[in-house]
């Protein structure tokens, strides 16, 4: 029997009650709005809930969570139902095509299966055809997409405090999962800066490139031709781009103020030159293409600052020596402040390059010079555990998104509660 991708499953839920509810008439738990919902449909929704949760039906008190679940389904409806309504959201056909198209791909590549054997697969096992398979699909992506939308809408703004962090960690630190192999590290870092030739050649040609803009040159094809990104055959098409979710603020925050079709400035960053394009603006995301120029230092000067830290590593036998290397050498004001020392990080979410470098080393060992964007550094590990508890100190960011998530998720559910009451609703079961 093949496999489906978990988020397929969910939608199958409701795609399995559609083909039932053509061939005979199945039980009605619970009308919400014009909408119902099925006994088949909230059958399928417990298994696939309690097997989410590792538990089987013949160990629990089934009618306890099919009540629970009922009510979840129930939620949904009526956040599909406020989605219907509010006219300011809306799902295109394309997005649905997209989201299809992916789920389908996703659930042949999982199983190794081309579109002729999933049809021969869903004929056996369901006794539908693929082009049913399809329509149905779209039909329960399109409502999940709108659900989505309708959340996203309704919670875009929500701010969190630090006092909420600390509120959430108070609450929550008993259940919250420990994070796996840490390091505490020392870092020596040492930045490398291009000469002002090397810039001032760099911005004379993406100066020259917008001018040939100006003058009606095509931009994908400029990108083709001249881009040092690696989307640059592309036609320098970054893709949408969602807010928030740049590291780089002033390359996010040109082209979130830039309108649609517009074409920025050429504008800096510490990688180098842009000017970029906005194609499409959607839901806090933005379509752009680049047109990438490149600042970088000339390799005798990488030579030379790897040189000078190889020197330092093999002469700091001792933290105290390192912490001395640091306030003497280090160019990274916001460690060298702390003596060269990071928070705990989890191995996993150390960079690759940082994480190769100190992966072997036992505690007080240097790394070899590592290369990040424009630094070099050297590492010394201080300490080394295989689990550790989460802290406000050391994990921050990740505390912010998890409290972030349950008030998001608080403020759904007293949304859902009030809008429930606009609605009608005979629940059944």
């Amino acid at each position: 029997m093949f496999r489906y991708p978990v988020l397929l499953l969910l939608l199958l839920s409701s795609l399995a009650t559609l083909s039932l509810a053509e061939e005979k008439i199945d039980g009605i738990v619970a009308v919400v709005g014009d909408e119902s919902i099925l006994l088949s449909e909230l059958d399928a929704y417990t298994m696939l809930r309690l097997n989410s949760l590792g538990l089987r039906k013949d160990s629990v008190d089934i009618n306890k969570y099919r009540n629970q679940f009922l009510d979840e389904l129930i939620d949904g409806k009526v956040l599909l139902a406020y989605g219907k309504k509010d006219t300011t959201i809306s799902v295109s056909d394309e997005e649905v095509d997209q989201a299809t198209n992916n789920h389908i791909a996703m659930l042949l590549s999982q199983n190794n299966l081309t579109l002729d054997s999933l049809e021969v697969e869903l004929q056996r096992q369901q006794g539908i055809s693929l082009a049913k398979f399809k329509a149905d699909a779209r039909k329960a992506i399109r409502e999940q997409l709108l659900k989505q939308k309708v959340q996203q809408t309704y919670l875009f703004g929500t701010k969190i405090t630090k006092k909420d962090v600390e509120d959430f960690y108070k609450e929550y630190i008993d259940s919250l999962p420990k994070m796996g192999e840490s390091v505490l590290l020392s870092k020596l870092s040492i930045t490398i800066t291009p000469s002002e030739s090397i810039r001032q050649k760099a911005f004379d040609k993406i100066k020259s490139l917008k001018q040939r803009l100006d003058n009606g040159a095509d931009f994908a094809e400029l990108a083709k031709q001249f881009s040092e990104g690696p989307e640059a055959s592309e036609g320098g098409d970054l893709g949408f781009i969602a807010k928030g979710t740049l590291s780089e603020l002033a390359f996010e925050e040109k082209a979130f103020n830039l309108s649609q079709g517009q074409t920025s400035e050429p504008f800096e960053t510490r990688f180098g030159f842009h000017i970029i394009n906005v194609t499409e603006k959607r839901d806090q995301k933005v379509h752009i293409r680049q047109i990438f120029i490149k600042v970088e230092p000339p390799k005798e000067e990488i030579e030379r600052i790897t040189h000078t830290l190889d020197s330092i590593r093999t002469n700091c036998s001792s933290e105290k020596a390192f912490t001395e290397a640091v306030k003497k050498y280090s160019q990274d004001p916001v460690s060298k402040k702390n003596n060269g020392h990071l928070k705990w990080t989890s191995l996993l979410e150390l960079p690759s390059e940082i994480k190769t470098a100190i992966d072997s080393l036992p505690v007080g060992a240097i790394s070899t010079p590592v290369q990040t964007d424009k630094t070099i550094a050297i590492y010394r590990v201080e300490k080394r555990v295989s689990e550790r508890t989460l802290t406000i100190e050391d994990d921050y960011l990740i505390l912010e998104k998890k409290a972030s998530d349950i008030l998001s998720q608080k403020k759904m559910i007293a949304l859902v509660s009030k809008w429930r009451k606009d609605i009608f609703i005979d629940k059944r079961l």
